[in-house]
């Protein structure tokens, strides 16, 4: 059953109802319109515990529930007024008298407020002090996913599997929560848990044991063994319970044993007495759970609608540990082996905007659906009159001037389904940036990831043809590091990572690197049709692609199709798997090559070559 460390406030978080909504499948009210508030919320409170949130109006009228510890609870009094909601929720906020204990003093009313921007809810929860005050206490989350559809499990690729217990000792086993006691050990190759505690309570001095390392879908087999009346639970990914209790326990159905607790009741009883060892045989895939619980399949395929009380995180799209539970009673396990799952990854390929002979054109996202890609690299676009000398300093990109330009590019992504990966600034080709044009490149740049940040973009290219190549003049050298030194917090600040083109030699970029001491949000964007008759491209990708590329270039090399000029797409493919680079190839058309259809065949043939499919 349930727990978890919970202490100071309590832990409020995201009930994820059957059904789970993205942006574009926004649920409606029996009017027919639409409030941001209505889905389902993943909130992390300020001490990190973790809990959820469900909000609709079915019947016109506001429902609410929030999950916990144990149930999902009722909220009352749901009222949206304007751009805020606010509700009530009955339960305890006294302080904790142990860490990882539950909230003590007498249940009382507690009013929260709560507002909402795109996918992120921002809760404040007005805490009852006994001086008849109340204390604000601000947390946030986000918007559940939808949940994937039902994976194939007939196409699953296994890797190798992992004896997680080695029947010694605890190596790679900590508590989730160091203040607890561990009473686990390692008992002739069984993982013990010893307790004194026999009741079901959600807390307990006792801890949780969690593998150090962290998973994402897999293939778990584990025995358990309980003492008459025990309770424990397996919680896969360290989200989803899967119940561990004896056959005749006063628990049953969708809390009993062979349940996804709370989430999926078993299509039977498969349990046996206590005392004897019990087999679970579980599948995680894409949010969706098999259990054959003693060689009788009790759930077959099914989704998970949401995470399970106790979980250590709200976040369902991240690898998390497998976590058994120690605060309720005394439980015995063996023979722990995981088995990943070896996702099969869709190629990354990607066309970029002026492949079409466009620029910042949000029809440009229809030209790239019909070539058969779903990813672009948009250009940002050229400033009015900037090809006159000298440059207006003054100068402004129209994706900075004009709101609509960007919500047209918004508006064709989603239409189209063609993704925006990265933000090429064109314009800076025709910038000295490191002597007389440093103020307008300055503020171009900064323009530019300005509007990754507004699209959730997170790569910003910068060119490097023309006038500030820094290739050759020390003087440009130590010009562009000095710009880029002063860009660098502004991009940090809005988490974007600058790639910079390397226009003659990688060497010579990879030394700017260094002069800045391999920043994070800078790394390098690499052409191999620029620099294939100036270096070695292959070995190039093998010794700095992994750590320092964002994205790799394929342009058609004395040809008009990639794979029919210079560039070996064999050794090119096995380049990247040296590399392990899985970060996008983007097709860029140069004078002889702007077939974007049959240059991505030639990209889609070197993903065919690569041994690690990413």
């Amino acid at each position: 059953m349930k727990r978890i460390v919970i202490h100071v406030f309590i832990l409020l978080l995201l009930s994820i109802a059957a059904t789970a909504y993205g942006e574009d499948q926004r649920p409606r009210n029996a009017g027919g319109s639409s409030s941001p508030f209505i889905g389902n919320w993943a909130l992390k409170l300020p001490n990190g515990a973790a809990g959820w949130l469900t909000l609709s109006q079915p019947d016109g009228k506001w429902h609410g529930e929030l999950w916990t510890v144990g149930g999902g609870k009722r909220l009352s009094n749901i009222a949206a007024d304007g751009a805020t909601l606010k509700f009530t929720r009955r339960h305890r906020v006294g302080d904790p008298e142990y860490v990882g204990g539950p909230q003590t003093d007498k249940p009382v009313n507690t009013n929260y407020t709560a507002t909402v921007k795109d996918d992120i809810i921002k809760l404040v929860m007005h805490r009852p002090l006994a001086d008849g005050k109340s204390q604000d206490v601000a947390f946030s989350g986000k918007r559940t996913p939808p949940l994937p559809p039902k994976p194939d499990l007939s196409k699953i690729k296994f890797g190798k599997p992992i004896n997680l217990f080695n029947g010694r000792n605890l190596d790679g086993w900590m508590l989730t929560n160091p203040e607890q006691i561990n009473g686990w050990k390692a008992i002739n190759g069984e993982l013990v848990n010893t307790t004194d505690k026999l009741d079901f309570s959600a807390f307990s001095r006792y801890g949780n044991l969690r593998t150090k390392q962290t998973f994402y879908d897999f293939n778990l087999k584990i025995e358990f063994r309980v003492p008459p009346g025990g309770n424990s639970g397996i919680y896969l990914r360290g989200v989803y319970e899967a119940q561990v209790l004896d056959r005749d326990s006063r628990m049953q159905g969708i809390q009993g044993v062979g349940a996804i607790f709370g989430r999926i009741k078993p299509t039977e009883n498969a349990g046996k007495l206590s005392g004897e060892w019990n087999t679970y045989d579980i599948t995680l895939v894409d949010r969706h759970a098999t259990v054959i619980l003693n060689g009788k399949k009790v759930i077959d395929n099914q989704p998970i609608p949401g995470c399970t009380n106790g979980a250590l995180f709200a976040d369902e799209t991240i690898p998390g540990p497998l976590y058994l539970q120690g605060d309720h009673t005394a439980v015995s396990y063996r023979n722990i082996v995981l088995t990943p799952i070896v996702k099969q990854r869709h190629p990354k390929i990607a066309v970029m905007e002026t492949a079409f002979k466009k620029r910042a054109d949000a029809t440009s996202f229809k030209d790239a659906k019909e070539a058969g890609y779903n990813a672009m690299q948009m250009h940002s676009g050229v400033p009015a009159g900037f090809a006159k000398k000298p440059i207006d300093p003054k100068s402004s990109l129209d994706i900075a001037t004009d709101p609509s330009v960007l919500k047209s590019w918004q508006a064709a992504s989603k239409e189209h389904g063609v993704k925006i990966i990265s933000l090429c600034a064109g314009s800076l080709n025709k910038c000295q940036i490191w002597a007389r044009d440093r103020e307008a490149a300055m503020r171009i740049t900064k323009q530019t990831i300005d509007a990754c940040h507004m699209l959730d973009v997170n790569i910003m290219l910068f060119p490097f043809f023309g006038p500030s190549n820094f290739q050759e003049s020390d003087e440009a050298f130590k010009g562009v590091a000095d710009f880029m030194k002063d860009l660098l917090p502004y991009a940090k600040a809005k988490n974007v990572v600058i790639g910079i083109e390397a226009p003659v030699t990688t060497v010579r970029v990879m030394a700017l690197l260094k002069k800045l001491n391999y920043p994070v949000h800078l790394k390098v964007y690499y052409d191999t049709g620029n620099l294939y008759k100036k270096e070695d491209i292959y070995e190039t990708i093998r010794k700095y692609g992994k750590d320092h590329f964002c994205e790799v270039h394929i342009k058609a090399s004395d040809s008009a199709v990639i794979g029919k000029g210079n560039i070996d797409l064999a050794k090119l493919a096995q380049a990247l798997d040296a590399a392990e680079y899985n970060q996008w190839l983007v097709y860029e058309a140069n004078r002889n090559g702007r077939d974007p259809v049959a240059n991505r065949k030639g990209i889609e043939m070197i993903y065919s070559l690569r041994k690690s499919g990413k």
